[in-house]
Parts: structure tokens; C-alpha cells; sequence
């Protein structure tokens, strides 16, 4: 998780200008924000109102409820956390179903799913979701942006239920992922 809260500090104060970043550069930027500032929940909101018609319409509609199942996160009140689930998780649900090889999209479930309570049943379908992933990446067929995919491998070897095999060329994986950044200008 240390990739994960390098990245955060990396994407630290969102702001995108689109000329120099891509539309959907942004939205990421600000869904990974949201998950330690709740400001960036509203400003990825805004964003994405402002830039939807720049966005591919699935991406844009993930990640808006995406950014709804994090209010959830910061919400006081047990009723108020369950509307914001209420309304985002079947948006993904129909999205993961419409295009399951999208592996963004089912990122942002599992990222949504995973640590919900046992009792809202969403186990079984974060296990599905982290077998998915596991097999995409390590076929290499992963259609994941660089900054999901490094992490992506890093939440699926501290959490995913994988063999030794499935471990070790996850491992394998990582080693990669942190060699090509390295080399990064």
C-alpha cells in the first residue's frame, strides 16, 4: 500500500489544466484524491459534469459513481452512507455486467466493494473481480492506465485469495512495474 500513498501524494493537490493532461488524466487524479480528501469528491463531480462530453460515457459514468460510493465513506449517518451506496453500486454492477473485460471499470468496483461490511454481500463478487484482474494482468492483457496497474498489483498481492504460482508471477509483475518507473525521466 506504500505505492498507493506515494501515488496519493503525487496526485496531491488536484488540479488539471486539460490542455496539458487528458480529460480522463483528471478524473483519475481526482478519484484518487477522493480517497483521503473528501473536497475532491466534489471537485471530481464538477469535473466531470464540465468535461463528460470529452470522456468516453463508460469511463465517465464509472467514475461518477465511483466518486458517489465515496461519499459513503465520509457520510455520519448509516442512512446517508446507504443511499450513496445504493446509488452508485448498481451503476458499476451494470457496468462491469455491459463490459466485463474493462478492467478499469472493474477496478473501481473492487476499490468500491472490497471493504464494505460482510452483511451487504459483496464478498463473493470482489473475489470474482480480483480473480479477473489476476488473470488479465499476469496474460498481460490488462487494459490499465499506469498509475491503476502498478497498484492494481499491489492490492491483489496484499489481499487477493492466489495460489503460489499466481503469487510469485504477481511478484514477478511488481518487480517490472518498478523498474520501468524507475527509468522514467
Amino acid at each position: 500500500m506504500l505505492g498507493l500513498f506515494v501515488l496519493l501524494l503525487w496526485t496531491g493537490s488536484v488540479t488539471c489544466d486539460t490542455v496539458e493532461v487528458e480529460p480522463i488524466e483528471c478524473v483519475r487524479r481526482y478519484y484518487l484524491r477522493s480517497a483521503e480528501d473528501e473536497k475532491a469528491i466534489a471537485a471530481g463531480m464538477a469535473f466531470l459534469e464540465t468535461q463528460r462530453a470529452r470522456l468516453p460515457e463508460t469511463l465517465a459514468d464509472a467514475y461518477q459513481a465511483a466518486l458517489t460510493i465515496l461519499k459513503a465513506r465520509y457520510a455520519f449517518w448509516p442512512q446517508t452512507k446507504m443511499r450513496y451506496l445504493r446509488e452508485g453500486l448498481p451503476v458499476l454492477d451494470s457496468l462491469v455486467a455491459a463490459h466485463p473485460e474493462h478492467m478499469e471499470i472493474r477496478c473501481l468496483r473492487l476499490l468500491s466493494i472490497y471493504y464494505l461490511p460482510f452483511f451487504l454481500g459483496r464478498k463473493e463478487m470482489a473475489r470474482e473481480d480480483m480473480r479477473r484482474l489476476t488473470e488479465q494482468l499476469l496474460a498481460g492483457e490488462a487494459s490499465l492506465p499506469d498509475t491503476y496497474r502498478r497498484m492494481m498489483v499491489e492490492f491483489l498481492l496484499a489481499n487477493a485469495p492466489l495460489d503460489q504460482v499466481e503469487r510469485m508471477r504477481l511478484q514477478r509483475l511488481y518487480r517490472e512495474l518498478r523498474r520501468s518507473e524507475a527509468r522514467l525521466p
